[in-house]
């Protein structure tokens, strides 16, 4: 086993280094020339890599159009893994291009290499499933996914479908065991802390919402769920200031709800004060 594990460094490294010397001997041109002919082909062998890389700066800065690019430059080579082909599939749904996300999440299940891969690409496919209209769809595939890959992202999804569906006892069901998962992960803490107000357990879900704001999450739902509980409790003032934190973050297109809705929201509790609160 250790010889097979050489073997990579002697074909790719040992015998090129060797190579290069003998050329220098003969003449310092053709030693340069070997090295730079060397340098091309590491860049040529891990052009994939580069792309990957710089897809996942431009996604981290919030490019998605650049993410796009890059990705699709790393997903284009036949010899692209499931992963980069999950990551493509995920920006393109992001950007709501539905048909091209199903397109390639489709080829990455089928590229999966074993049995996570596979799951993970299948879990990305539901949430386009989803977003097409097929809920009932949607939501089969990620028990299907969930009962042998079992990750904080895949139990907010189903817990968020699960609500979705309207069987509240089924949902609290999913969402106490996507709890007992990860009882940090703020999704999760959104989705039962919701769930909660939607069955009347008003103390529990007051109780969560308070833990979920302590992480002070990044994405709207958060603030819109607790404004809406607020409403129902009568604080009008702190409902407001939840619907305005909820407009300071950053909406997409698989966020489960709008600007214009949160906006109608505020307006609600303080029209006189239009757009401008």
């Amino acid at each position: 086993m250790k010889s097979k594990s050489l073997l990579p460094l002697l074909f790719y490294a040992v015998i090129p280094f060797i190579f290069i010397l003998i050329l220098f001997r003969i003449s310092k041109i053709a030693g340069v020339v070997a090295i730079l002919a060397y340098l091309a082909l590491i860049l040529l062998a891990n052009l994939n890599l580069i792309y990957r890389m710089k897809a996942q700066m431009e996604y981290g800065k919030g490019n998605l159009k650049e993410a796009e690019r890059w990705f699709k430059k790393a997903a284009g080579s036949k010899k692209a893994a499931a992963d980069i082909l999950v990551s493509y599939g995920f920006v393109l749904f992001k950007e709501g291009k539905l048909e091209e996300a199903e397109k390639v999440l489709g080829q990455a299940v089928e590229k999966s290499r074993n049995r996570d891969e596979r799951n993970l690409a299948k879990s990305n496919l539901a949430l386009v499933v989803w977003k097409k209209g097929d809920l009932d769809k949607a939501f089969e595939m990620l028990n299907e996914v969930i009962s042998e890959y079992k990750t904080t992202a895949v139990y907010g999804s189903l817990g968020y479908l699960a609500i979705e569906k309207g069987d509240l006892d089924e949902a609290l069901k999913i969402n106490l065991e996507a709890y007992e998962y990860n009882s940090d992960n703020a999704i999760i803490l959104d989705n039962l802390a919701h769930l909660y107000h939607l069955r009347g357990e008003t103390d529990k879900a007051g109780e969560l919402f308070e833990k979920l704001m302590e992480k002070e999450p990044s994405f709207p739902e958060a603030y819109y769920d607790y404004g809406r509980y607020l409403e129902d409790a009568e604080d009008t003032g702190k409902a407001r200031e939840m619907y305005q934190r909820a407009l300071k973050c950053s909406f997409n297109f698989n966020t489960t709800i709008t600007r214009e809705e949160v906006q109608s929201a505020l307006d609600r509790l303080s029209p006189e004060s239009g757009e401008n609160n």
